[in-house]
């Protein structure tokens, strides 16, 4: 696999994924009404993967199938299976802000499997980066399990499932960008993500058919436009494209890179979340992000101040 270094190509793709996926926890979190988590998050992928086959198709270019390396692309549908239920699930219990706050533990989860699955080194500095994170992580949890809002036991048991799901689903993005890099090496960034996502549809099916079967679903709400429109952001935006600029950068760039670019990430969901759904951000919300996002920058600081330095040597 080539060197991974920090190019204006990288850096535009990661932060083409991280704009894109900053809306997509807003136009999830008011769609769960029509379509439960599950269920569109199998819509999601579903839709993605056609465009991504149908892209293919038109450019009469092979899927790659017979190129792929099999258990890394296993290993990765994997992931992204469950990181798709713990992310929708974790956003309806919760909210679009603090879904797009909470999975900024994504690059902690990058950097700690870099180091473990690809052998990537993680300097001292990057690991102060991670406690700091963490500590806002903790901050997250305990304002979540607070009573102090105002509401009941199930309530607050509840929004803290959501937070501990979200930090889960971070976790499992972070095993999808490492497992998928090999993929990523072998058939190009689009076709790897396409082949991970049709992995993991068969693993997703049960959920939503037992998702279904216990909530149902209202056809009509469904159907409508708005509920369409959301549907097709997630699997073509969020999806097809994101995904696919997300690991066309991820595998050309250094993990600490990606971690700093996802800083757009919750700024969009923030400005968005507030400004379209009216969700509130209270102090306990602000002080975890930003210990979180700090740690996130203490991260992406080193990474800069270790390129000039490289520059200056040369």
């Amino acid at each position: 696999m080539p060197d991974r270094r920090v190019t204006k190509a990288a850096t535009a793709d990661l932060a083409l994924a991280a704009a894109l996926w900053g809306g997509m926890y807003v136009v999830s979190a008011e769609t769960f009404d029509a379509v439960p988590p599950a269920t569109l998050s199998l819509l999601r992928l579903v839709l993605g993967v056609a465009v991504l086959v149908l892209v293919a198709t038109l450019r009469r270019e092979s899927l790659g199938w017979g190129r792929v390396p099999k258990q890394p692309l296993l290993f990765a549908g994997a992931a992204v299976a469950a990181s798709m239920l713990l992310q929708f699930g974790g956003t309806a219990l919760t909210s679009a802000v603090e879904g797009s706050v909470v999975t900024m533990a994504t690059p902690v989860f990058v950097l700690i499997f870099g180091r473990l699955i690809e052998g990537v080194v993680v300097p001292r500095q990057a690991w102060g980066g991670i406690a700091l994170a963490t500590a806002g992580v903790v901050a997250l949890g305990l304002r979540s399990a607070s009573p102090s809002s105002g509401g009941t036991t199930e309530d607050v048991l509840a929004h803290s499932m959501g937070v501990i799901m979200l930090i889960g689903a971070g976790a499992t993005w972070a095993l999808f960008s490492s497992f998928g890099r090999p993929a990523v090496a072998a058939v190009g960034a689009r076709n790897a993500v396409m082949l991970c996502a049709a992995v993991s549809i068969p693993l997703l099916i049960p959920f939503s058919v037992a998702e279904l079967a216990l909530v149902g679903i209202n056809l009509a709400d469904a159907t409508a436009p708005s509920t369409l429109f959301a549907i097709a952001y997630l699997g073509v935006g969020s999806t097809a494209i994101g995904w696919s600029s997300w690991y066309r950068g991820y595998a050309a760039a250094p993990p600490r890179l990606a971690a700093g670019v996802l800083f757009l990430q919750p700024l969009i969901a923030a400005a968005l979340g507030v400004g379209v759904l009216n969700e509130a951000i209270d102090a306990g919300l602000a002080l975890g992000a930003l210990l979180l996002l700090g740690g996130v920058a203490l991260i992406s600081f080193e990474s800069v101040s270790r390129t000039k330095r490289r520059r200056v040597r040369s």
